[in-house]
């Protein structure tokens, strides 16, 4: 079958000849449509954080092809439209099913999904938009553990795919008081703008807290969307006083920050990772009923070919024009 081998740090190797998976009772095989490029993909081709060589990628759309004789089925059948996403909270329990990451993933022409990982998609949902979801699981979860209610003042740090599906359903299911992107790429700022943002602003402490003062004060949640040092700064030092930062980024390694100024602002830290299956359905709901749009975070779709050119364009240094690009399978 076709895939695409991650075999070493920025080398990704495609092939038309890699083995295509055997069903077995706990799994179905699917045969994917599109696999999106996730973050956590860029890191790994950046600085090698699992085992190679491995097929990479988790948020893929397609149709099962086989199924095993463990899985219901009258309630998965062979045709099935249908999405592979793991549960990454699975990781906590000891789990080690999780496709791109233990076991190959959505890069390929077919791959083996662990039946609680196996999730039904609307037929007019289209294999685009279904790649997006596991993007809205992870701000749906996020939303969820800040029990984040209506009219608060929020600011998200990071204008990227998290960011923008963040403001995507805060928008769509909190009617914010206000929503601030702070971004230093042009292009996403103006496409959070497009997405419903009040405004959207380089990292100018001078124009946010003018941005503060004209929209009624500092914000009661701040969604940390980047993952370093100088976002979490940012964040304790923009919050209100016994407001909430939630972190939504992947840091790496430890970090440095102000723990005595948590403790004056009495400042909520809440920590996030991943989705669980609730979180899942939840995003499934919110594009079956297209409350959330996710072909407006789509920017480009490249070939299974071409993937090595699709990961490189998120390293280029400059100014970034793209939210989030798809692998076309």
């Amino acid at each position: 079958m076709r895939a695409a081998i991650f075999e070493d740090i920025k080398k990704i190797v495609y092939t038309e000849d890699y083995p295509k998976p055997t069903v077995s009772p706990d799994y179905a095989i699917v045969k994917v449509s599109y696999c999106g490029i996730c973050g956590s993909d860029v890191s790994n081709y950046k600085n090698k954080n699992y085992q190679t060589p491995i097929i990479m990628g988790h948020e893929f759309s397609g149709v099962i092809t086989e199924i095993g004789e463990n899985i219901d089925k009258s309630y998965f059948t062979i045709g099935e439209k249908v999405i592979g996403v793991n549960p990454v909270l699975d990781l906590g329990k000891g789990e080690l099913r999780s496709m791109g990451i233990f076991k190959d993933g959505g890069f390929a022409e077919f791959v083996k999904v662990y039946k609680d990982y196996l999730f039904k998609i609307p037929e007019f949902v289209s294999f685009e938009e279904a790649a997006m979801i596991e993007s809205f699981a992870v701000a749906t979860r996020a939303l969820n553990k800040a029990k984040i209610p209506e009219n608060q003042k929020i600011l998200i740090i990071g204008g990227g795919n998290i960011g923008l599906t963040t403001l995507s359903v805060l928008r769509a299911v909190r009617n914010p008081h206000y929503v601030l992107v702070v971004e230093p790429h042009e292009y996403l700022r103006g496409k959070a703008i497009e997405l419903g943002a009040t405004d959207a602003l380089p990292s100018s402490k001078a124009k946010i807290r003018k941005f503060f003062k004209k929209n009624g004060g500092t914000p009661d949640y701040i969604f940390d969307c980047v993952g370093n040092e100088q976002t979490v700064i940012m964040a304790i030092d923009f919050i209100k006083n016994s407001g909430n930062i939630v972190l939504e980024g992947i840091y790496r390694g430890n970090i440095s920050f102000p723990i005595s100024m948590m403790i004056l602002k009495e400042i909520s830290l809440h920590g996030t990772w991943g989705h669980d299956r609730e979180d899942i359905i939840a995003a499934i709901d919110l594009v079956a009923k297209k409350i959330v749009e996710p072909n407006k975070l789509i920017s480009k779709i490249i070939p299974l070919k071409d993937i090595q050119s699709g990961f490189e364009e998120y390293l280029k240094p400059g100014e970034r024009k793209f939210v989030k690009i798809l692998v076309k399978i």
